[in-house]
């Protein structure tokens, strides 16, 4: 059992480039100013500093869309994945200390101790994923790549003409904060990540979308390239791909994006897997992977947490939207031949939008070693009955939770009581019946978002750059430490269509 978190990020270098990278402040109308976040004051005030004012600036927050810290690189990076999410939407990462009818109390680095009402808990999760993290973002754009199957060469410079498709200039993605954007225009620009992925991995992200989603994620790819075309051959995949976009459905041009890799396509209404190869001619191949039941439903504009779960050593994929079991598919076995099968060579991911006009936003990215467990305790969340699920991915429990004593949870059953060490829990989901009713943000709150996880929420009612006061709906007044913090996101929004404007 793993539990605590070796992050794969050199600490020594994130702390010298937390140093050297300024803070950036967005406003909600779109302009952006580099400076360095000196705190608030009361009355919902931001204190910034620039280097070309004397002295520091106050901004209401009202006119703040976000502030991005360092570059979006913490100073401290939190240690341990363990944490609660509330009723709210807030995830409190921390280690349990104390559990009654009462209340949750959470021992937290960012904010000391730290006492929960217990209605307000949706679920603990002292180990969710059971590894390390390989990666969590987007907070810096250049860690990202672009690459159009149109344009076999590589992108070419962006004009930022208006009139880019008579231009025959591909589509781009558009970095925000800590979210990349899809524009709508021009499909078939796919946005990579070239490495993170362990061969036993969780793909995790948000996608948010208008105008029906139809969207194809990469994994495990190597992006490896085709045979350069002889330029008499029209019939090379490569040549026909030239000025060609990206139509809805349109599989053949996966190779040329991600090499030998998955690619498992998302639609408002079903999905499909592909497995994708260049053979020995370095020819792409595409194959499509059965699966009995492949109908889902997201309709034409809302928002999705998809994680992909996929073990190269194994073979086993499995495909969960909203913590919610989706398709499981077995793709080799334990044996080197059976490995040797599997068509995902690499570390790599990426994303393509397929539809035009279509608005996309992927967010909140995450990576890391997949323990194998196969289950989501939401997929059998209840409303009278706690689900425990054990790391070991196989056993869980229901009833009721009862306490924390000695490091052990106890649970009332159905057939008895169980004390669980709570080193060996996943996760528990609480009963939806118990739980209280979500209560909209206070119209000048914050989130502030820590790495590699959570997210804390409440009005700001002082603080310096290093540290701020916030009043918690839940917590009531908190003194947070900012080292592990990485965007400061003001009037905070479950709204999809409220985070979306033209310029991003």
């Amino acid at each position: 059992m793993i539990h605590k978190l070796a992050i794969s990020w050199i600490s020594g270098v994130m702390v010298l480039a937390a140093a050297e990278s300024p803070d950036l402040l967005r406003f909600s109308n779109g302009d952006q100013l580099h400076g360095e976040f000196q705190g608030f004051k009361e009355g919902s005030q931001a204190v910034w500093r620039n280097d070309d004012a004397a002295a520091p600036v106050d901004f209401k927050t009202a006119r703040i869309r976000h502030v991005v810290l360092r570059g979006g690189r913490p100073v401290k990076p939190l240690t341990s994945l363990s944490h609660v999410a509330l009723v709210n939407g807030d995830r409190l990462p921390g280690t349990i200390t104390g559990l009654d009818d009462e209340a949750i109390t959470l021992d937290t680095p960012y904010a000391g101790s730290v006492r929960i009402p217990r209605e307000q808990v949706a679920m603990f999760a002292p180990s969710p994923l059971g590894g390390r993290v390989h990666y969590h973002g987007p907070f810096v754009e250049d860690e990202w790549k672009m690459a159009n199957a149109s344009f076999p060469d590589g992108m070419p410079p962006d004009s930022g003409a208006e009139d880019a498709k008579e231009k025959d200039e591909p589509g781009r993605w558009a970095f925000s904060g800590s979210a990349w954007y899809w524009p709508g225009r021009f499909s078939g620009t796919a946005l990579l990540r070239e490495t993170a992925m362990p061969d036993r991995s969780i793909l995790r992200f948000d996608v948010a979308w208008k105008n029906r989603l139809a969207m194809a994620i990469g994994f495990h790819a190597d992006f490896a390239k085709t045979k350069p075309p002889d330029p008499a051959d029209k019939d090379h995949a490569i040549q026909q791909a030239r000025g060609r976009r990206l139509s809805p459905g349109d599989s053949t041009v996966f190779p040329l994006l991600f090499g030998n890799s998955y690619v498992l396509q998302i639609f408002s209404t079903n999905l499909m897997l592909f497995r994708t190869a260049l053979d020995d001619k370095g020819e792409p191949v595409v194959e499509r992977v059965q699966i009995n039941g492949s109908s889902i439903r997201l309709g034409d504009a809302g928002k999705a947490r998809v994680e992909i779960r996929s073990n190269r050593l194994t073979g086993q994929i499995s495909l969960f939207i909203n913590d919610e079991f989706v398709a499981n598919w077995s793709e080799g076995g334990t044996t080197p031949e059976d490995q040797a099968r599997y068509a995902g060579k690499g570390g790599g991911f990426g994303f393509v939008v397929q539809n035009e006009d279509a608005l996309v936003r992927i967010s909140d990215v995450m990576v890391a070693e997949w323990n194998g467990m196969p289950d989501s305790a939401r997929s059998l969340q209840t409303d009278e009955q706690d689900i425990v699920l054990l790391a070991n991915g196989t056993d869980r429990f229901s009833g009721k939770v009862e306490s924390l004593k000695d490091g052990k949870i106890r649970l009332q059953g159905k057939y008895g009581q169980f004390l669980i060490e709570i080193d060996d829990i996943a996760e528990i989901r609480f009963a939806r019946g118990r739980l209280a009713k979500e209560t909209d943000a206070a119209p000048d709150s914050l989130a502030v978002r820590l790495s590699p996880i959570g997210q804390v929420s409440g009005r700001p009612l002082a603080g310096s750059a290093s540290a701020i006061r916030i009043l918690n709906p839940v917590c009531g007044e908190m003194n947070l430490n900012l080292e592990s913090a990485v965007m400061l996101d003001f009037n905070p929004s479950n709204n999809v269509i409220d985070d979306w404007d033209a310029e991003f």
